[in-house]
């Protein structure tokens, strides 16, 4: 009986291995634009600040309905924001100081 359990058990993680080193491989990015806001403004800021938590989302998972994976979503998205969060103060301190097109006022959120 062990035998067969044991072997069923490899047999089951090997079926999920391709999946997640495939996945884990695969870079995972979402661009966030702060074109068309003033982010001298806190309305700016906070628009801003809204479309950078909905980027994380998309590239790391929502943290409800998946209690099997929620550690590794919540990971994600701890790690993403403190990487988002010194984007978005460089963004925000550099605003104004130079003319950047609209297809350049954007940050990029990459999850590996």
């Amino acid at each position: 009986m062990t035998k067969i359990f044991s072997t069923a058990a490899i047999a089951l993680a090997a079926t999920f291995l391709p999946l997640s080193a495939s996945s884990a491989a695969e870079p995972r990015s979402a661009d966030v634009s702060f074109a068309g806001l003033d982010l001298s403004s806190e309305a700016g800021q906070a628009i801003f600040d809204r479309r950078i938590e909905n980027a994380v989302e998309a590239v790391c998972g929502s943290l409800t309905g998946k209690p099997t994976f929620d550690g590794a979503v919540r990971q994600c998205h701890k790690e993403t924001r403190i990487t988002a969060r010194k984007s978005r103060d460089l963004a925000i301190a550099n605003y104004g100081r130079g003319r950047l097109a609209e297809s350049e006022r954007k940050i990029r959120l990459v999850v590996r």
